[in-house]
């Protein structure tokens, strides 16, 4: 066995450590980076001022807004930009122009500039336009002419936010890889230096590796209920519209609220509150079957539900199925208005994705029928579909 206090005694290891802190520490500071750009390509000078007031009052100085009046310029300026360090973080572009269609513009910035978003802006657009967009130049956006100030505003905003957040990521990515190389370095001299501290090292990668991923368990997951908190759902509703769209899928969405819960707190107290919420989280655990079904704790009493490649009918289906195993249950509740054991309330929507802006739009259609499920007296199923008339009453 190694002699722990003896070895962190070792005047060698104290003196290697010593100079990586103070090298860390004495490091130079990062030069202060770019602000982003944004380019805008519209060969009609009236809308690329149109897109760069509103895009101002969007962003505010939060990017650069550059602009070009055809594809030509407009690939110049990304060579020059880039030469230039800049950051692209979004570009919009209209289809109909000289010389350079959108579509083919946009796949060919996409191959100058993988990471940038691009958008296309007009009204004359076709299908197989788009198409080529989404295939050649991964189109995060299509916006029909006229926009809405409001529309262009969310969308970028979106847009550009997305594009800092991945850079983050990235960036972050890259400083744990220098971080890992560096710890693999440290480790190899500290076994030059002294063996016996080998042991020792690897049982505190060990431990890091366990903290890291314990660290990333519990950033995506709900404490009391052990389910995937509203961070994940975030996440997990993004992958699985894009899928949607991809597929040309249904993708359903199911907001559930556990009834009068104040008053069950109120009235047996928050411990038992918490028992009840567990209780909750395993019924609508058990009520998701399938391996891309997903189901997590949306806040409070709120959970949600998402079925993927699932219609209106078979969202249905699942809420009654889950309704059905916690009146099973029967867990008392005196004060609920609703009934004398526990119940939920549940919002019911689905969408195909295609003419459909965002997920948002699903989730509102959700909440909305949760609000009319509760208005109407609780413990009850309402379904809204977003292409149908708003609300059917189960």
């Amino acid at each position: 066995m190694v002699n722990k206090t003896a070895s962190l005694k070792n005047p060698c290891f104290y003196s290697y450590w010593t100079t990586a802190l103070e090298n860390s520490v004495n490091a130079p500071p990062e030069a202060p980076k770019r602000k982003p750009v944004v380019i805008c390509v519209d060969d009609e000078p009236a809308v690329l001022e149109s897109l760069r007031i509103e895009l101002r009052r969007a962003l505010g100085d939060e990017c650069l807004i550059e602009t070009a009046e055809d594809g030509e310029d407009a690939l110049a300026l990304m060579s020059e930009l880039q030469e230039e360090d800049h950051e692209i973080a979004l570009v919009l572009s209209d289809y109909i122009m000289p010389n350079i269609k959108g579509d083919e513009l946009l796949a060919r910035m996409h191959q100058m500039s993988p990471n940038t978003l691009k958008i296309m802006l007009t009204g004359q657009a076709n299908l197989e336009a788009v198409g080529n967009a989404l295939k050649l130049a991964k189109l995060y956006r299509y916006m029909a002419k006229p926009w809405t100030p409001e529309d262009l505003k969310v969308t970028a905003l979106e847009a550009v936010h997305s594009y800092l957040q991945d850079r983050k990521l990235d960036e972050q990515n890259y400083r744990l890889q220098l971080l890992n190389e560096q710890l693999r370095q440290a480790n190899t001299e500290l076994e030059r230096v002294v063996n016996q501290q080998a042991a020792i090292i690897a049982a505190r990668t060990a431990e890091l590796q366990t903290a890291n991923q314990e660290l990333m368990h519990l950033s995506v997951t709900d404490p009391l209920t052990e389910l995937p908190n509203r961070r994940h759902f975030d996440a997990y509703l993004r992958q699985e519209w894009l899928a949607a769209i991809r597929d040309r899928q249904p993708l359903s969405l199911i907001l559930i609220d556990v009834d009068c819960f104040k008053a069950y707190n109120d009235h047996y107290g928050h411990h038992a509150g918490d028992l009840c919420l567990q209780q909750v989280a395993q019924v609508l655990r058990q009520g998701v079957q399938r391996p891309r079904d997903f189901v997590a704790r949306y806040g409070g009493e709120e959970f949600v539900m998402i079925l993927p490649n699932t219609d209106l009918g078979g969202a249905e289906l699942v809420a009654r199925q889950v309704q059905q195993a916690l009146q099973d249950r029967c867990i008392v509740h005196e004060h609920s208005s609703a009934s004398h054991c526990l119940t939920l309330s549940f919002g019911v929507t689905s969408v195909i994705p295609v003419g459909v802006d965002s997920p948002l739009e699903l989730f509102n259609a959700a909440d909305k029928a949760l609000y009319d499920a509760k208005r109407q007296g609780r413990n009850r199923i309402v379904v809204n579909s977003i292409s149908k008339s708003p609300t059917v009453p189960c």
